[in-house]
């Protein structure tokens, strides 16, 4: 017992020369790579890092997720608003069809015709309704003319999704539009200035104008008709100095200061799936039409070849999920809902076509489920069970 107590106290009388060593060992270490280091380049001023992005995203803003490239697109029949007794509500199922698709973070919804000739007007309808939906509310002037489609949109409930942002709401990304030019504009094309509209207190000068070309497809000057307006949706990305200005209006108008002063701000033009692959925001969802059950599977827009890899079909005669259904890891997945009658009165085998046949909902107690009700149902219970 005295042995060891004693040990003890000269282990204890060593501790703090060997600490003293370890430490100016390591000063001299560090020394030595601070000499050693090459200087760091300067930065830009309007560089903006990944990781600065990041931090300038609000905790306000709805879920920020991982940044991915991975897309969830959803199939849906036309019969669905065809079957709906009175315009009003046929205009607000909509709405919250595309409410169901935002939070749940669905990036493609596709629409096809199920009932022949009489469903193009039907689907035009839908489709209209769905874009209108999902554009932010300060660009919808610029896209959608009056039109007899969107005269009940006052009774549909907004998305509120995270690029549906007002004039004193900021993020390093932003919807804007571009206005379009006549073709004789070309020649003074190389000192003109192109600026996007962003519902923000100015507009926005685009640094790389020819990025409008390479993502979008779209020429500046491009319009036979000089009195025609039309306008290409852009997804703007502002630069750092531009950035801090929003930072001090929204700080501004917190303190209850309002400054009606315009100012131009500058960014770049980007990719429309970049906030969500490299922030990890959802940045809405896109319409597709085709105009037969077999199309749907054909042109994904999320890559060159145009294919799903993992697709499920849903019907009551399906697999039950989760317990008889292993969804593997995808890229790019579409899930498809029939009608009413379901997915075995438009084609004999619907099973040929997927990878799964699944029933999200295989306690149910009704004869039917409305298709409205089935999107709601089968996404509920497919992120309860898996996270993209």
């Amino acid at each position: 017992m005295d042995d060891d107590v004693s040990f003890n106290i000269v282990r204890s009388l060593k501790r703090p020369k060997e600490a003293k060593k370890q430490k100016e060992k390591n000063n001299s270490k560090r020394i030595k790579s601070q000499k050693s280091d090459p200087p760091k380049p300067a930065k830009k001023e309007n560089d903006v890092s990944l990781v600065q992005l990041l931090k300038e995203i609000p905790q306000r803003i709805p879920f920020q997720g991982k940044p991915t490239k991975t897309t969830f697109s959803v199939a849906l029949p036309v019969s669905l608003v065809q079957n709906i007794q009175t315009d009003e509500l046929r205009a607000y199922i909509i709405g919250s069809i595309a409410r169901t698709l935002t939070i749940y973070g669905i990036h493609e919804v596709i629409l096809y015709n199920d009932i022949g000739e009489e469903g193009y007007e039907w689907q035009e309808y839908f489709a209209v309704n769905l874009r209108f939906l999902e554009t932010p509310q300060y660009l919808r002037r610029y896209m959608f003319p009056l039109s007899d489609e969107l005269r009940n949109t006052g009774l549909q409930n907004p998305l509120d999704a995270p690029h549906h942002l007002r004039s004193n709401e900021w993020l390093p990304y932003r919807e804007g539009v571009i206005k379009l030019e006549p073709k004789g504009g070309t020649s003074k094309s190389g000192s003109l200035a192109v600026y996007a509209e962003c519902g923000l207190f100015g507009r926005i000068e685009i640094n790389n104008p020819k990025a409008l070309k390479e993502l979008y497809g779209t020429d500046l000057f491009c319009l036979d008709d000089a009195e025609e307006e039309v306008y290409q949706r852009v997804t703007v990305r502002l630069d750092a100095s531009s950035l801090n200005e929003c930072k001090r209006r929204w700080m501004e108008q917190k303190r209850g200061i309002y400054n009606a002063h315009e100012t131009t701000l500058s960014g770049s033009l980007v990719a429309p799936d970049e906030p969500q692959c490299m922030a990890g925001l959802y940045w809405g969802y896109v319409v597709r039409e085709v105009d037969r059950y077999n199309a749907v599977f054909e042109g994904c827009p999320f890559n060159q070849n145009g294919t799903y890899d993992f697709k499920i079909g849903t019907s009551e005669r399906g697999d039950i999920y989760p317990k008889d259904v292993k969804v593997p890891k995808f890229d790019h997945l579409l899930m498809v809902l029939g009608p009413v009658q379901g997915l075995e009165s438009i084609v004999e085998n619907p099973q040929e076509n997927v990878d799964a046949y699944v029933n999200f909902c295989y306690n149910q107690r009704s004869r039917t489920i409305r298709t409205e009700e089935a999107l709601t149902i089968c996404l509920s219970q497919f992120f309860a069970h898996y996270s993209i």
